[in-house]
């Protein structure tokens, strides 16, 4: 989740900001995964980025564990939605969809 985070915002992302995109995405509190940087840091795959800021961006195996983990998820995921019916795929997704914004809903109640 992480290392998504980090290419859904151009390759690099502020510490704080990843681990509020990890919280808030998990539904758990950001002390949970505040470690998460430091330990991607530790097994090379991101790296503090140039300047003053607290950012993180890929190293180039994080930029390869990444791509290698979307393409395995492309296949897996070719491979389970082959031959469902187009309208069948399309009903699903607003279920789930509806089932999500009403999860949040009630988790954000909490």
């Amino acid at each position: 989740m992480a290392l998504n985070a980090v290419a859904d915002n151009g390759e690099a992302i502020g510490r704080g900001r990843l681990i509020g995109r990890m919280a808030g995405t998990l539904k758990i509190d950001a002390e949970v995964v505040e470690a998460a940087p430091a330990e991607l840091t530790a097994a090379g795959l991101l790296e503090e980025t140039p300047g003053g800021t607290s950012r993180v961006g890929f190293t180039p195996a994080g930029r390869h564990r990444h791509h290698a983990n979307r393409a395995g998820i492309a296949d897996i995921t070719a491979r389970l939605y082959a031959g469902l019916p187009a309208e069948d795929l399309a009903v699903a997704g607003r279920v789930l969809t509806e089932v999500t914004a009403r999860a949040n809903a009630v988790l954000a109640g909490s």
